[in-house]
């Protein structure tokens, strides 16, 4: 096993700063901390320390990394997770990632230069290292939303494939049975997951369902993939996105084609975000229950803190039907 010794040799600087690296007590230049840093992921250095010293001199700090800032199902995990960590006397710091890896390694970088206790994280996509590369350095993480199963970590999900099913049930139930998927992107596992759902429920049924990829769960994407759906020449009489910021997406691109919603097209989303309730038609959705999954993050992540090595837990939260305007009997 690789030793403290062994990485200031491999990264050509003293061992004390490479102390100084790992615990964020004193300023080292960009160019050493890279070099410490790299040396840490090539050797697989464990700085067991840092552990130590995290649960004994605790910052009471938390790091959120989220893919969007601006997106508002972020805005709720942000919003929550604050409101946790404050109630537990916790201090969030974020880190927007942009969807971006090169900007997830870099916000990754700064969290632990700032000697956090933890890490609460919306990976880019499922090839992500930020767990990885996290365990390797001993700072306790917590996968939410966007958070693979074989990753070796604590996490909080939904289910995501009782979600599709939960939409292809109530788009049947209303007589649907020319319907399409607006789907996030394939690198991330709950976009799968959630297809997965959806069309199984709807192939016992002997229904074909019609889908497109996006590369985000943006308003414009979904503005995007209803064209792509109509290029393609599909029929459909109703859509299930699965944001529900693409579903608006969606019913603005067809309200501008002349079509009604939901008397031509209904439309369902995903998440339960505010915004769902201020369109017109208000917004059908599959609701996340986004306080009760931070919840379990920040005291999953705590009890890593504070406690220390465990098995990594898996905790699943149900999905809710919510009714509202957008989707009509067919």
């Amino acid at each position: 096993m690789a030793s403290l010794k062994d990485v200031s040799k491999a990264a050509g600087v003293s061992p004390s700063t490479v102390s100084r690296v790992i615990t964020g007590s004193r300023p080292v230049d960009e160019e050493t901390r890279e070099r410490v840093l790299e040396a840490i992921r090539t050797l697989d250095y464990r700085p067991n320390l840092l552990a130590r010293g995290l649960r004994n001199k605790s910052r009471k700090s938390i790091g959120l990394m989220v893919p969007s800032i601006l997106h508002e199902t972020f805005a709720n995990f942000i919003y929550f997770v604050e409101e946790a960590c404050v109630s537990q006397g916790f201090t969030m710091l974020l880190g927007n990632t942009q969807a971006d890896a090169e900007a997830e390694e870099r916000v990754l970088k700064n969290f632990i230069g700032m000697s956090v206790d933890g890490v609460i994280v919306s990976q880019v996509s499922d090839e992500s290292a930020v767990v990885k590369s996290l365990n390797r350095l001993g700072i306790p993480v917590v996968g939410i939303d966007r958070a693979p199963d074989d990753e070796d970590a604590d996490r909080v999900v939904v289910f995501n494939r009782e979600a599709g099913e939960i939409a292809a049930r109530y788009l049947y139930s209303m007589g649907h049975r020319k319907v399409a998927c607006i789907g996030g992107p394939e690198t991330v596992s709950l976009s799968r997951e959630r297809l997965d759902g959806f069309r199984s429920f709807l192939t016992e049924k002997g229904i074909e369902v019609q889908h497109v990829s996006g590369p985000d769960f943006e308003f414009e994407t979904g503005i995007a993939m209803v064209r792509k759906l109509l290029g393609q020449g599909c029929e459909f009489t109703a859509i299930w996105a699965h944001s529900d910021l693409l579903a608006i997406g969606a019913m603005q691109e067809l309200a501008r084609l002349g079509m009604r919603i939901p008397e031509d097209v209904s439309i369902m989303g995903m998440d339960g975000i505010q915004l769902g309730e201020m369109v017109r038609p208000t917004l059908t959705t599959i609701r996340q229950p986004f306080r009760e999954i931070c919840q379990h993050a920040v005291r999953l992540l705590i009890e890593r803190i504070e406690h220390g090595h465990a098995r990594p837990t898996r905790v699943v939260v149900r999905p809710e039907l919510v009714v509202r305007d957008s989707v009509c009997h067919r």
